[in-house]
């Protein structure tokens, strides 16, 4: 017991008083237990995470998590993987024959859809996506809890990315089946911000893609999309203090697509946006 609290309590993931032997929790150790992640996972975060990481050192720092210590090259595969090396969006900085490497493209290979020829590469792929979402959400919780506010919606963007399988390059209308393929690939082509569609009528969207029949689906799939408004009136309490009203209000169609309830993050960040005050 006191081998495994001493090691714990490396990992930040309790404090442990060796005199007394009380047990403390952190909250890293909450997040660790509730998403089953490993200390050794916990021990490669506390030494890669930095608050200016990029979407490349993201997926690396997955890659590298002890749930796919397991994981291994076989000549076979090394083929496939390079061909999926070339086709994936974000740089892998390891070679093929890094098993990290592997974990790397296979997640962005799911992310992207991509088919794959080996069934071995299939198995791997659907291991490492099983733990893909859960991983990501609890690094989501471990950046949260530092502050770090760039960083959190990068990973949570990421999180996302994974649970839809989709980019964030990607219009959010490929989360609704009832759009044809060749009518997603027309708007990702048009260089149309997502916000400006909320002002288009069913005309105007069927114009866009000269398609007035699919106008009107478009309109009802654009407004299902989650959205909120959120208004708030600030006042200060002390010098150190701050009274924030927030009402929020939901700007879209609630459907069956979007199951019993969606959950939001309400995040309130410093004038930078980079140190986070209160979730």
């Amino acid at each position: 017991i006191h081998t495994a609290a001493t090691l714990l309590h490396k990992n930040n993931l309790i404090k442990y008083d060796r005199k007394t032997g009380v047990f403390q929790t952190t909250d890293l150790g909450r997040v660790a237990s509730h998403y089953y992640i490993s200390h050794q996972s916990i021990a490669t975060y506390n030494e890669h995470l930095k608050p200016n990481l990029m979407d490349l050192d993201i997926f690396r720092l997955f890659s590298l998590s002890h749930e796919f210590a397991y994981i291994t090259v076989r000549e076979e595969e090394k083929q496939e993987l390079m061909k999926l090396l070339e086709r994936v969006p974000i740089p892998v900085k390891e070679s093929v024959d890094e098993p990290s490497a592997k974990v790397n493209v296979l997640l962005q290979t799911y992310i992207s859809n991509l088919k794959l020829d080996g069934f071995a590469l299939m198995a791997d792929m659907v291991y490492i996506t099983q733990s893909a979402a859960r991983i990501f959400r609890a690094l989501f919780e471990v950046v949260l809890r530092r502050g770090w506010a760039s960083l959190a919606e990068k990973i949570l963007d990421i999180a996302k990315m994974v649970e839809r399988r989709m980019w964030l390059s990607h219009t959010p209308l490929r989360q609704f089946k009832g759009i044809p393929a060749e009518t997603l690939k027309q708007l990702e082509r048009k260089e149309f911000s997502w916000e400006r569609y909320y002002d288009l009528s069913q005309s105007d969207l069927g114009d866009l893609i000269r398609n007035n029949k699919i106008g009107r689906n478009l309109y009802k799939y654009v407004h299902q999309v989650p959205r909120l408004d959120l208004s708030a009136q600030v006042s200060p309490i002390t010098r150190g203090t701050l009274r924030v009203e927030l009402t929020i209000t939901p700007d879209f169609q609630f459907e069956k697509v979007h199951g019993s309830a969606e959950t939001f993050w309400v995040i309130v960040t410093d004038v930078n946006g980079d140190q986070i005050l209160h979730t």
